[in-house]
């Protein structure tokens, strides 16, 4: 299946050198491919060398990056938060554009920014350290900053299709609590992809059963339409695979400098067939999402955009570490960003050699807005990279060219 994850130039021009190769190469197929096969059963010890040669910079965050959870949290997100932040729970509750009881929320009529203006209470995050709950709350405050901010610009486009201007100062009751928050878990704040709109933001309709597409459900919605809770779960669902591909890109570098083709050329299937998983989901739930204009607004950053001229205020911050109230700040956003499996696929096959600058999903800096254990997981894949290239060691050999065309024409 070709790959829903957007395709760099970089990409086509690989699998097109690939192939020659591959046809080149042909009719050694076969002879090879017995070797391999044999060669496989005496490499297991170097393979689970190679995955064991990455560590989580932070083993207590709920983000790390391994062969069983992927990029998806070690647990399932908390999804509704304790009884303290009542108030923001309600709130929260009544946001969306449409509620999931067929009535219109605050967002519908522009009532949100009042209401969290008038009844939204300085709440007093301090105390609070525990690693589930900050992910909760780094979700729910940046959902808040987001509709705060983006809400004028949404009602504007459903009026006109245009966008006019966003909230240029995020009110000390969000920005006082987001900043603290973020600052212990080492993050933005503002939404992002993983922490905030997706991976942090799904119960289990059944918690004994898998995190299946039909299991799931969002937790917090901007619009409330099919088409988000869509976009949620697939990226959910599809990021059920991923740890799979984890452990084969470790096995790939570690095999590659370890000149160890029976694991590179297993590896190279192995990040195949979940790459192939990965953009099946994709396909059944966000092919058809006609309905992505309701709630792109809130995904927009407030760097390089029209809507913020100058970025936001972050009022009442100045005693909070690495802020100004004095200055706008200005963030990258979801709708800027893009899977981190995108960043993956770039790092590890070195996209970036064939790039032009600035073409890349991770080459306008948004990498470095992840959560913390992708930042270090993709400078560990980055490093070992150029250490090994993948694409030449795939080349030296009409089966592993083969089997690296396959996983090029699903990335």
């Amino acid at each position: 299946m070709a790959s829903l994850i957007p395709r760099t130039k970089a990409a086509g021009m690989l699998l097109n050198k690939t192939r020659m190769l591959g046809q080149q190469n042909a009719r050694h197929f076969s002879a090879c491919a017995a070797k391999h096969q044999a060669a496989v059963v005496s490499s297991q010890t170097s393979s689970k060398q190679a995955a064991d040669s990455w560590t989580n910079v932070n083993t207590g965050s709920e983000f790390t990056v391994s062969s069983q959870s992927g990029f998806l949290p070690r647990r399932d997100p908390l999804p509704v938060l304790p009884g303290y932040f009542e108030k923001l729970e309600e709130i929260l509750h009544e946001m969306p554009i449409y509620k999931g009881d067929g009535t219109y929320g605050l967002l519908h009529s522009g009532r949100f920014g009042e209401r969290v203006e008038r009844e939204l209470p300085m709440y007093d995050v301090d105390f609070v350290f525990d690693n589930r709950i900050l992910g909760a709350l780094y979700r729910d405050y940046t959902f808040l900053a987001s509709a705060y901010l983006l809400e004028p610009c949404d009602i504007q486009f459903r009026l006109a299709r245009n966008y006019g201007l966003a909230r240029r100062i995020l009110p000390a009751n969000i920005a006082k609590p987001l900043q603290t928050i973020a600052a212990r878990l080492n993050a933005q704040p503002f939404l992002e992809h993983s922490m905030g709109f997706t991976f942090y933001n799904y119960r289990r309709k059944d918690v004994s059963a898998p995190a299946s597409i039909d299991n799931i459900e969002p937790i917090r919605r901007f619009s409330g339409c099919d088409a988000e809770n869509s976009y949620i779960v697939g990226h959910v669902a599809a990021a059920q695979h991923t740890g799979a591909m984890v452990e084969a890109s470790l096995e790939l570098l570690g095999s590659c400098q370890s000149n160890n083709r029976a694991v590179f050329d297993q590896a190279l299937q192995k990040y195949t067939a979940a790459m192939d998983k990965v953009n099946g989901i994709l396909s059944r739930t966000l092919m058809n999402n006609g309905e992505y204009a309701s709630f792109r607004t809130y995904l927009s950053g407030c760097k390089s955009q029209p809507m913020f001229s100058t970025g936001v205020i972050y009022e009442g911050t100045e005693d909070v570490p690495f802020s100004s109230a004095s200055a706008a700040r200005q963030f990258l956003g979801v709708a800027q960003s893009s899977n981190p499996i995108a960043s993956l696929n770039t790092h590890l096959f070195q996209l970036s050699n064939l790039s032009p600058q600035g073409t890349l999903p991770c080459s306008d800096g948004i990498d470095l807005l992840r959560p913390e254990n992708y930042r270090a997981f993709f400078a560990h894949i980055a490093d070992n990279a150029r250490n090994g290239s993948i694409q030449s060691y795939a080349l030296q050999s009409p089966v592993s060219s083969a089997h690296y065309t396959a996983v090029l024409d699903q990335v």
